[in-house]
């Protein structure tokens, strides 16, 4: 007799978006706050929505009804360790549709602050792509065109002529090469920076530069300070909320940061004077977290500090690409006035020369 197949293994649900992510925190957050939280859920899976969300959800009901709590219900795949630890918090305390909102609050938060770095960039690089089209463009089609006018007239080319058509023959030669070059070298980059002592390298070399690291580390503040907002209004200890913190933040010298923050709480350090640990931390972050601590209200001081430096970061951003974009429209300016300089300069020595022969020939 055969033995009994065993039942398939079901696959882990695929990983959400950060955004899709929030919208389902958001959503579980306004129908726990009406209902219990497994109707919830499956009211939620039975609507349709793309197939990601769908298979995340129907995980999720699935171990609901299995008799699981829904921080375990909850597939790591989509969720990580600290928001499944804080619902986890929530759910304890009997305060999970608000610690569902605050979750929800946080992740809307984050992704705003992303896209406006993303849009703060966006038009920039945009600028900095047309600036090298437009240069490769005119080195590679219109400079040797022009070139080849001047051969055999016999005039003695101008040092920034030579210059530029220099610079073309040898992005005409080997300019393919350069293109190799230049992707091999972002291949190297970004296989390095997957290894963890690269990574490393990299983000301390971005936090010691001295305006973009600035950025950096307020970007860090405002996740670190509003993470931990959310896990102490959700009843976590601190040492607990350090230690889930850690992980979720962006660069390692943070991370680490933290990490040694942890260690410190536990050995019973405050966690003002543990902070010293993180890399450019602001001083407003430092400063609330002192008051936060002498007044027990550390959870909403550290709110009110991601709050205003997630302001504070918006405002310096746009002062700061409100000078970047005149600069790369007055560089590439200058770059192109100098390639039209370059072939114009031929000329006038032509036209000179041609006016002097005709006046001896008069």
């Amino acid at each position: 007799m055969n033995a009994p197949l065993a039942p398939a293994t079901r696959r882990p649900p695929p990983a959400l978006s950060r955004a899709a992510r929030a919208a389902l925190v958001r959503e579980l957050a306004t129908l726990t706050a009406v209902m219990p939280i497994s109707d919830a859920v499956d009211v939620l899976a039975r609507q349709p929505r793309p197939a990601r969300e769908a298979a995340v959800l129907a995980a999720t009901d699935r171990a609901l009804k299995a008799g699981r709590s829904l921080a375990a219900a909850l597939p790591a795949s989509s969720f990580p360790a600290d928001l499944r630890a804080t619902v986890a918090a929530g759910e304890a305390s009997g305060r999970l549709p608000q610690v569902l909102g605050r979750l929800a609050d946080g992740l809307e938060a984050d992704l705003q602050l992303r896209s406006r770095l993303l849009a703060s960039l966006a038009y920039p690089a945009l600028l900095v792509v047309v600036a090298l089209v437009v240069v490769l463009a005119m080195l590679l089609f219109v400079v040797p065109g022009i070139a080849r006018q001047y051969e055999g007239t016999g005039v003695d080319l101008p040092w920034l002529t030579r210059a530029v058509l220099a610079v073309s023959g040898f992005v005409a030669r080997w300019g393919w090469l350069l293109g190799l070059l230049v992707v091999a070298g972002l291949a190297a980059f970004l296989a390095l920076r997957r290894r963890e002592a690269g990574r490393h390298r990299f983000d301390a070399l971005l936090l010691a530069l001295p305006l973009v690291g600035r950025f950096v580390a307020w970007g860090e503040a405002v996740r670190y300070a509003r993470l931990m907002a959310v896990m102490l209004g959700a009843g976590l200890p601190v040492a607990e909320a350090l230690q889930l913190v850690a992980p979720a933040l962006a660069t390692r010298p943070w991370t680490e940061g933290v990490r040694r923050m942890t260690a410190d709480v536990r050995a019973g350090r405050s966690l003002a004077a543990a902070s010293a640990a993180l890399p450019r931390a602001p001083a407003l972050l430092l400063s609330l977290t002192r008051t936060g601590e002498a007044s027990g209200r550390l959870g909403p001081l550290l709110d009110g500090a991601a709050a205003a430096l997630d302001r504070q970061l918006a405002d310096r951003t746009r002062a700061l690409m409100s000078l970047v974009e005149p600069a790369i429209i007055v560089a590439l300016g200058l770059v192109v006035g100098g390639i039209i300089l370059a072939v114009l300069l031929p000329i006038l020595r032509l036209n000179a020369l041609a006016g002097q022969s005709l006046g001896l020939g008069g």
